[in-house]
């Protein structure tokens, strides 16, 4: 059922239930305040909050609102039930969703229902909503009106409701005012009104507390007389004024920072266990390829709280800790936020001088876009999969315009937001289609979608949404596919040839005076590379023995030997191994160029070129790659991320191996050639104990991220007195080296080798490795078992569980 069905009919009932209100003078509770809420962990689990109640002569209704992700389903016994005191008032019906019945929230993971019950007493004061005892069951406890509950000052949380800000709370263990913890040290209460001197780093200020007036009270904070009422919802109200500012801050790119004082109050003991540590990732990251953002953690105390310092480039997206709070939201350089995230009572709340954006982001959903996709689809279906994607889109935007109905003082800002994630959203899944495409052909009518609504239409700042980073490197890059790259073969298997660079880049050396070379001798070059690509791809496409002799045929004429003196001659030589590195970010530009593109934009790109090639390769960049990037690269933060990661590389050079010996010469194995022997070779002085081989290859993340766990590894399979065994997949000896220095992968039981290719891939060959990391388990007696070897899963029926029968 489509939402504007549902919420036609809900709208029905909703007005049939006032009709009704307005005939029996129905005793009504709008948001209701709830002590308990079971069901308060966000994503990861239902979220429940009950919106309103009406005790009516015949029966009593609660009206409900559920939330979960669509890919997950709900369900409510027929033995739910509501309690007090100590009566029980049993379900007779349900509205909106079937009972006993495993529902998937189709409406956006979201529903609106309303509970019939046996009739409450029109009197009762509080009450209890359950599905019963049993494990995982939805349970709301103390449900009373927000007006009965006001009159309790512990715990509360109050709204001025001039300006909608949650401005103050208070605990039996401290206070909440202007995004701090503060102490009580002075505490009278004079029936149903308080005063407090409150303390917080030697600064002390007096709240009073007037008595409560059907809901609201006044207070007064260090001189300042607001009016208040209670926040009943799990989340901020809404806010009494419309906002219309619609823009948010821009550093342009000069780091500072934002501080989130947080307090996950009543947390659960499963979580208490998991560790002391808060995480929130901030996606800002712009110059590298990671997709798990910049990652910050804060001790908290005992009570659940923590003060974090983030680091931030420029207003961005934030994950706060997926495992225990889940909540997506912005953050502004610069802002201070206090996020308090009650699991005993469902409340989550941000305060802060500008977190109007915020709150809203935690009272409405910030949806995914995404269609499902096919392997190879060729035109017809890609263009299906662009038309799918734009659906799924205009899916959340109207979802966001119905809230926007709904709620007609939601800011400027939060509808801007979320329309730049849906936006870019959609940009990033059909720039990620490009890989599903057969022979990763992308439709000149896909692509010119791209272009017209997220290239030239980009949001600013670029950091603002996490996505943007992987849809401007995917665009870029299928431009420089589909202009420089030669695909071959199967599998889309494609190579871009270097030769396409040499004449511009020569061109520019002869014009700045570092080489003599002549306008026939560049025709020469050109010729020689567009007619190489033709027959070397050719060759390896086709491996034909015709292929083979149209090569070799190829390379005996005159103008190719010719070409081959002209780049031998040493001037031009060296010029081209000093270019060589930067013909990646060459060819970016040239894209850029082509479609256009800012300098922010292209500091960007270049930046992140480089940093690939850092990352890939382990190494740090020459200096002449470095003096390029210096003098084309104005954006200071740009700048000083590469400079920190080569000098990081540079210090990975110079540092020695801790354990040297664990590096192992391939003397022994020199002349050998059958896989099977090499191998039998290199573990023969460990016969006798359990070795663990892993195949890996600096280029390779999953490998480097297995890696930098290997301490962790260690120290959980010490029992064992394993010997580690690293074979090293076409990788340079520096980039080997500094990989196993950047993660100290090294110990007396610790054994590397970076083998020549051809010995390397016998091995592999003969162990059939088809993807790296590739795990082996080699017994005692030097038997190669056929068993999940991988450390990276030790639990069940993993490497620890076969140890130990290994071992017994």
């Amino acid at each position: 059922m489509r939402r504007t069905t549902i919420v036609a009919l809900l709208t029905v009932l909703m007005l049939t239930a006032q009709m009704a209100v307005a005939r029996e003078k129905v005793v009504v509770w709008e948001q209701p305040a709830t002590e308990v809420n079971t069901e308060t962990e966000g994503f990861f689990r239902t979220l429940l909050e009950i919106t309103r109640v009406e005790f009516a002569k015949d029966e009593t209704r609660v009206m409900m609102h559920v939330a979960n992700r669509e890919s997950n389903w709900v369900k409510f016994a027929s033995t739910t039930h509501l309690v007090a005191d100590g009566k029980t008032y049993a379900l007779t019906s349900l509205d909106g969703m079937a009972l006993d019945k495993n529902t998937f929230l189709r409406n956006h993971g979201q529903v609106d229902l309303v509970f019939h019950f046996q009739p409450l007493p029109k009197k009762t004061k509080r009450f209890d909503f359950t599905e019963g005892d049993f494990n995982g069951a939805f349970q709301l406890l103390g449900i009373e009106a927000a007006n009965t509950r006001a009159s309790q000052l512990f715990p509360s949380n109050w709204r001025n409701t001039q300006t909608g800000d949650w401005d103050i709370s208070f605990f039996d263990e401290c206070a909440i005012y202007d995004c701090q913890f503060w102490n009580y040290k002075q505490r009278q209460e004079k029936g149903d009104a308080y005063t407090f001197v409150l303390e917080n780093g030697g600064k002390e200020i007096t709240v009073n507390v007037a008595k409560n007036k059907n809901g609201l009270r006044e207070i007064t904070i260090d001189g300042k007389t607001g009016t208040y009422n209670l926040i009943s919802s799990i989340t901020l109200p809404d806010y009494p004024q419309k906002d219309t500012c619609s823009t948010f801050k821009d550093t342009h790119y000069q780091t500072d920072t934002v501080t989130l004082i947080g307090w996950l109050k009543n947390m659960p003991q499963k979580m208490k266990e998991k560790d002391n540590e808060y995480s929130v990732s901030v996606y800002d990251d712009i110059f590298n390829g990671g997709s798990h953002g910049n990652t910050s953690f804060a001790k908290m105390d005992s009570l659940g709280r923590f003060v974090m310092k983030i680091p931030m480039l420029n207003s961005a997206e934030a994950f706060f800790d997926w495992d225990r709070t889940y909540i997506r939201t912005l953050f502004e350089p610069g802002e201070t936020y206090l996020m308090l995230y009650d699991f005993k009572g469902g409340h989550k709340l941000f305060m802060g001088k500008n977190c109007r954006l915020q709150n809203e982001t935690l009272a409405q959903r910030v949806g995914w876009v995404g269609a499902d996709s096919e392997r190879d689809m060729d035109e017809k279906a890609a263009m299906k999969y662009l038309e799918d994607t734009k659906a799924d889109k205009e899916d959340e935007i109207k979802v966001m315009k119905q809230a926007i109905a709904d709620r007609p003082n939601i800011s400027d800002r939060y509808i801007k937001y979320l329309t730049n994630v849906y936006n870019v959203s959609e940009g990033r899944e059909l720039m990620q289609g490009r890989f599903y495409m057969k022979d990763r052909h992308v439709p000149a009518r896909y692509l010119n979608y791209v272009h017209r609504q997220h290239w030239q239409q980009p949001i600013r700042p670029y950091t603002l949404c996490r996505e943007f980073k992987t849809l401007i490197r995917d665009y870029i890059d299928q431009l420089v596919y589909d202009r420089y790259c030669i695909p071959y073969g199967d599998h889309n298997h494609y190579i871009i040839p270097s030769e396409n660079c040499y004449v511009p880049v020569l061109r520019r050396a002869k014009e700045a005076g570092k080489i003599k070379i002549t306008d026939e001798e560049l025709a020469l070059i050109e010729r020689y590379g567009n007619d190489r690509t033709k027959y070397d791809y050719l060759l390896a496409s086709e491996e034909n023995e015709e292929a083979k002799k149209a090569s070799e045929a190829y390379y005996q004429q005159d103008f190719v030997q010719q070409s081959f003196a002209i780049l031998d001659r040493e001037d031009i030589h060296q010029v081209l191994v000093d270019e060589t590195p930067l013909f990646e970010v060459y060819r970016a530009l040239d894209r850029v160029d082509s479609v256009g593109g800012d300098q922010d934009l292209r500091d960007i790109i270049i930046t992140s070129k480089l940093h690939q090639d850092i990352d890939h390769d382990r190494e740090p960049l020459t200096d002449y790659v470095m003096r390029y990037y210096d003098e084309n690269v104005k954006m200071p933060a740009a700048k000083d991320f590469l400079h920190a990661e080569q000098e990081k590389y540079l210090a990975l050079h110079r540092k020695n191996i801790s354990h040297a010996e664990s590096l192992k010469s391939a003397e022994d194995v020199a002349n050998m050639s059958d896989g099977e022997k090499i191998l039998r070779k290199i573990i023969e002085p460990y016969k006798g104990r359990i070795i663990l081989l892993d195949i890996w290859g600096t280029w390779c993340s999953p490998c480097k991220a297995a890696l930098a766990e290997s301490k962790e590894e260690y120290e959980r399979l010490k029992d064992f007195d394993l010997v580690y065994l690293y074979l090293c997949n076409n990788s340079s000896d520096e980039s080997w080296k500094n990989v196993i220095k950047e993660y100290d992968v090294t110990g007396d039981n610790v054994v590397h080798y970076n083998l020549p290719e051809t010995q390397q891939s016998a091995i592999e060959h003969f162990l059939n490795v088809r993807a790296f990391p590739h795990y082996t388990l080699i017994d005692r007696d030097g038997t190669i078992l056929d068993v999940n070897a991988d450390p990276r899963d030790m639990e069940g029926q993993g490497l620890i569980k076969i140890l130990k029968q290994m071992k017994e």
